[in-house]
């Protein structure tokens, strides 16, 4: 008799994918079939987090054609076309600054519909949502709280600049150091959600 799949047995199989796939072959796997099983926050008023400082000085600033390929600060140069992909496709991007290099970059994605769309292959938006994503801060500054800092400062600019109603950030279930980034800004899991792709497009979707 075969035994049911358990979170257990989940793990190893996402660990084992991990170890056997590059970045490149899981990106062109996404794209043939996927399944993301993800622990899902919602943030709509100022008063739903807790404002982080980092424990350097450090600035938020908009991520645009002209700064784009600073992104080689922190990461390697294969990083600069994805950027500028990203800028092309109309996504909201930041870069923590420290004493004058990038030290960290976040991402937003909104809906300026008047529809619900779906972004990302997966994530359903209504009219003036968005979805907070990418976010990595540099090795080298490791524990001081570039993280929750930028996820803060940009939470705080796109309901208070963008006037966005409700802000979502999804975590892979297995990532641990994000849920502990999370929970150091006070906030709590909403759902856990299960989406399933195909060729570039959400087919099931369900909680969990």
């Amino acid at each position: 008799m075969t035994r049911p799949a358990t979170r257990s047995s989940s793990k190893s199989f996402y660990r084992t994918l991990s170890g056997l796939a590059s970045q490149e072959q899981k990106a062109r796997l996404q794209r043939i079939f996927w399944v993301y099983l993800t622990n899902n926050f919602s943030i709509r008023t100022l008063n739903d987090f807790k404002s982080v400082e980092p424990r350097l000085a450090c600035r938020l600033i908009p991520m645009t054609l002209d700064n784009y390929a600073r992104v080689t600060d922190f990461r390697e140069q294969g990083r600069v076309a994805q950027y500028r992909s990203k800028l092309d496709n109309h996504e909201l991007g930041f870069f923590a600054e420290h004493d004058g290099k990038m030290v960290g970059s976040i991402w937003a994605t909104i809906n300026r519909t008047d529809r619900k769309v779906v972004v990302r292959n997966y994530m359903k938006l209504l009219p003036n949502e968005a979805i907070i994503h990418d976010g990595v801060a540099s090795d080298q500054f490791r524990g001081m709280r570039i993280g929750p800092y930028m996820v803060s400062q940009i939470l705080t600019t796109l309901i208070k600049d963008h006037g966005i109603s409700k802000v979502v950030w999804d975590v892979h279930f297995m990532n641990q150091a994000s849920m502990r980034m999370l929970e150091k800004l006070g906030l709590r899991r909403e759902r856990r959600v299960v989406s399933v792709c195909s060729f570039g497009k959400l087919i099931l979707q369900f909680l969990v």
